[in-house]
């Protein structure tokens, strides 16, 4: 089936529906799922479905414009929004009264914009954890237990860097996608040292991660304070 076969099938109530993912990447394959984005005026919506329809593996976003904007607010605040980043770049393939095109123009405008900058607190609050996974790598002898530290240095510097450019942040691969727009040479430098300190040589992460943090104010661990 079509995607607005689907849409139509499972939502004929919809207001409007678009195509998000890999499908307008020109990207999937034949087991990539379908995700759809479905505009409700009312119930069940919020919700989220994932169901086989004609075979395929379908994802279902159903919002209202007023859940829309509750859950990308509090997605914000994560400075990662999966639900305003598909809306921004979703292909429009229903639109009964052209309210999907209006808030697909606001999720493009926000998209764009950025999340809020760090403030001082929270950039902290990401160099101490940041500073004592490096010190754990550092120190870490064993393969096994050297994986996690690892892992964990690759996804945090990352994230850090992300966040301190000013850019949207990811989990998962869109993390190093994210990651490849901001700062190419870091996001190959991780994806080169990861695997390189799981193996047993942790010095190109290390200095991905000492680096990271040099550039924000350097390691922090004593003197960091917060109360409840």
């Amino acid at each position: 089936m079509l995607p607005r076969e689907v849409l139509d099938a499972r939502f004929p109530e919809a207001l409007g529906g678009m195509v998000a993912g890999s499908t307008t990447r020109w990207d999937d394959v034949p087991s990539s799922d379908l995700d759809l984005f479905v505009l409700l005026a009312g119930r069940p919506a919020p919700m989220r479905s994932t169901e086989r329809v004609g075979g395929r593996l379908v994802e279902f976003f159903v919002h209202t414009e007023e859940s829309f904007a509750g859950f990308v607010d509090r997605e914000r605040q994560l400075r990662r929004s999966p639900l305003l980043h598909m809306c921004a770049t979703g292909l429009i393939i229903r639109d009964d009264d052209g309210r999907l095109a209006r808030l697909q123009d606001s999720a493009r405008a926000r998209w764009a914009a950025g999340p809020a900058p760090l403030t001082a607190g929270e950039l902290e609050d990401r160099r101490y954890p940041l500073t004592a996974l490096l010190d754990d790598l550092a120190e870490e002898a064993h393969p096994v237990d050297r994986a996690a530290p690892a892992a964990a240095v690759f996804t945090d510097t990352g994230d850090l860097a992300l966040a301190a450019r000013g850019r949207w942040t990811g989990t998962g691969r869109w993390l190093t996608r994210r990651l490849r727009e901001a700062d190419p040479d870091l996001a190959d430098d991780l994806a080169a040292g990861l695997p390189a300190a799981v193996e047993g040589d942790a010095t190109t992460l290390l200095s991905c991660g000492r680096a990271e943090l040099d550039r924000l104010g350097g390691p922090l661990d004593s003197g960091y304070e917060r109360h409840a």
